[in-house]
Order: C-alpha cells, then sequence, then structure tokens
C-alpha cells in the first residue's frame, strides 16, 4: 500500500518540484479461499507441489473483493495510530497493481503482495495477541514461494508501523526504516498561514484571482471520463519528463494510474471523499481521500493539471477545508523516497511523521528456515 508496494503506499506525485509545481500526496503499496479463523494450520512445505502453477489460491490466500470490507475494516480499527496503508481502500484499489492476497493467520489479519514476482507482506499481521506466531508462519509461507523462485532474500514485511513493531520480538529480526507519513496540522493547511507557508498561500491565492473556477463533489457518473483523461495526460506527461530514469519509475506510474482508476470506479463503494476542480468547464484537478483511525484523515491520490499554477496548492487547502477540518490531523502518506516529493512534503511543514519500517528475518533464521 501503500505504496507502495514494493512501489505502493506512498507516494504519487502528480507533479513534481523539477517543474516548480507541488503534490503532496502518495498513493499508496490482487482466490478463492477459506477464512482460516485462527484454526489448525498447514506445515509450509505441506501446501503444494512445486508444479502448482499457482500455490497462492491452494495456500487459501485470497484476493481482496468489496465484499471482505467490512471484516478488513474491523481488523484496522483495532489500531490506535494506524498507517495511511492501513485501510480498505488502498488494499481494493491497490489489489491489481501489486495483486493484494490476504489470508487470516492465527487469528491475525496478514496481507500479502504478489506483483513483483516475489512475495511479501505489505503489513505486519494484525490481530490481539500471539503476532510472533502468526509472522512466523507468514515468513513460512514467503520463503516457501521465494525460494522456489531463488529470490529468498526478498522475503520481507512493508510498511510496519512503530505501534505494530512493538508487538513482535524483535531478537529474531533484521529492522530498517523505510521513510515514514507525513501529518499536518489541518488548520494550518486550510489557512496556510505563517511566513514558512507564504509560497503555499501566495500560489493558492494567485489560482483563485486567475481562473474562473468552481468546485464540485466527485460523482463517477458525472466525472469518472473526464478524471480519466486527466490521469492519462499527467502519465503521459511525467513518462516523458522523466524518460531517462529507469523502467522501475515508469511501472510505478503506471501500477499508479491503474489503482487511480479503480478508485474513480468505486470511490463512493468505499465511502471514500473527493472532489474535482474545474477551470471554466474544463475539469483539470481531482482528489480522493478517507477517514483514517480516530484524528487523522488521510489523502491518498492528488492529480492536477500541471500547467495550472497555484492549482495543486488551491486543491490541497480546499479538500482540507470542505471534508476534512472535523479531523485535527491530515495524513499525506510518505515519499517513496524521492527527493522531490520529499521537498515538497517537508515544505509544507509536518507537525509529525509517522515511521515505517522494513522487517526481516535475521540471516541466521533465515539459514535455519531454509
Amino acid at each position: 500500500m501503500a505504496t507502495s508496494c514494493t512501489a505502493r503506499g506512498s507516494g504519487c506525485a502528480s507533479c513534481e518540484r523539477g517543474s516548480r509545481a507541488e503534490a503532496l500526496t502518495s498513493v499508496g503499496t490482487s482466490k478463492s479461499g477459506n477464512h482460516d479463523g485462527g484454526g489448525q494450520q498447514a506445515a509450509a512445505g505441506d501446501f503444494v507441489a512445486l508444479t502448482d502453477p499457482d500455490p497462492l489460491i491452494a495456500w487459501g490466500l485470497r484476493s481482496v473483493e468489496l465484499a471482505d470490507k467490512r471484516l478488513l475494516d474491523d481488523c484496522f480499527s483495532t489500531l490506535a495510530e494506524p498507517l495511511s496503508d492501513y485501510t480498505f481502500s488502498q488494499l481494493y484499489t491497490w489489489r491489481n497493481s501489486l495483486r493484494i492476497l490476504w489470508k487470516m493467520i492465527r487469528g491475525h489479519l496478514c496481507v500479502f503482495a504478489n506483483g513483483t514476482g516475489d512475495l511479501t507482506l505489505l503489513m505486519p499481521p494484525i490481530g490481539d495477541t500471539g503476532s510472533d506466531a502468526a509472522l512466523a508462519e507468514a515468513f513460512d509461507l514467503m520463503n516457501t514461494y521465494n525460494a522456489r523462485r531463488a529470490v529468498l532474500d526478498r522475503s520481507r514485511v512493508e510498511y510496519v508501523s512503530a505501534e505494530l513493531l512493538r508487538r513482535l520480538d524483535p531478537s529474531k529480526l533484521s529492522v530498517a526504516p523505510m521513510g515514514g507519513d507525513y501529518i499536518y496540522d489541518v488548520n494550518r493547511m486550510i489557512d496556510l498561514a505563517g511566513g514558512d507557508l507564504a509560497s503555499k498561500r501566495q500560489a493558492k491565492n494567485r489560482f483563485m484571482r486567475n481562473h474562473s473556477y468552481r468546485v464540485e463533489d466527485y460523482s463517477a457518473p458525472a466525472h469518472r471520463e473526464a478524471c480519466l483523461a486527466l490521469l492519462e495526460r499527467w502519465r503521459v506527461h511525467q513518462d516523458a519528463q522523466h524518460c531517462e530514469e529507469p523502467d522501475a519509475s515508469g511501472l510505478k506510474r503506471s501500477k499508479e494510474s491503474t489503482a487511480t482508476a479503480l478508485c474513480l470506479e468505486t470511490a463512493q463503494t468505499l465511502a471514500m471523499k473527493g472532489i474535482v476542480v474545474y477551470v471554466g468547464d474544463e475539469l483539470r484537478g481531482f482528489t480522493f481521500g478517507e477517514y483514517l483511525g480516530r484524528d487523522q484523515s488521510s489523502i491518498t491520490i492528488e492529480k492536477t493539471c500541471l500547467q495550472t499554477r497555484g492549482l495543486a496548492q488551491f486543491i490541497f487547502s480546499e479538500f482540507c477545508r470542505t471534508c476534512w477540518r472535523d479531523r485535527p490531523l491530515v495524513n499525506v502518506g510518505d515519499d517513496w523516497g524521492l527527493e522531490t516529493l520529499a521537498w515538497t512534503k517537508q515544505s509544507y511543514r509536518p507537525v509529525n511523521r509517522l515511521e515505517k519500517f522494513v522487517v526481516r528475518r535475521q540471516a541466521t533464521t533465515m539459514a535455519s528456515a531454509a
């Protein structure tokens, strides 16, 4: 989810510092099978023969479907300080881009990603007690799958929050930082007050002075096609601007576009809020978000016309004002490790960062497991 992913979770710049435009958000980490519910588990070596074309299905991993929303929402609702990656909407919209699958292991929600040829955990097991046992079993699954593909070193858990990390025994784990969600005071994002936000405020006000615009709540029948057209223009522009970058960057943008398109189709069903901005009769920006935990909102997608100066600052501030002022904090995800996106997100003066970690088994543990 994020993220990223391996590609997800958290960093999709709708525009970048190199073009002097700004965006904050990420987007932001996919058959059948039975819920285990903590029942008897099979050993990893007993699951399937090596020749099985898709052992994940036989192991009880299942795709994320709309019918799963209530169960997964209940799991996420137990967290005191969830990351932006820990929502059903993020799993659902990224399910195809990352091939997201899930399974209940020893009463814990375990979410896997299989979009790059390996098998990883997209977040730690989420449950009341016994997280170490659930994690051990999840590692057995990952190691069995990855060893058969000669990528055993890719077994890992991404998007690990500090809250969930504390539930695990660190003695057999290797923990490394992987950035963190940027958190802002929502009232400051509405007013953009103070000298440190003066450039944002001026850009927003310049957009409002120079353009005849209107803001509408997102409706798929009214806005989806125009949003998809804007999304395609954004992707083509970004691909052209970054043609010298490694192919992985273009793949990330492609996966992000797929996830965004699914959000445009299912936003209402997923209980996401969205707004669109017209300049004249042309739709030039859209953004989506959702409630997160007890005191946050999470802005998951923002796309704007890169040639319309000040629109990125306006749409973010306006979205906070119209939809999220009832929550004190707004979360815009992490920066995907992109320097330009990190610069932009830091320039809005976050009041906090929610740390994220990558967790692996220590080498000695992996060797004995193998």
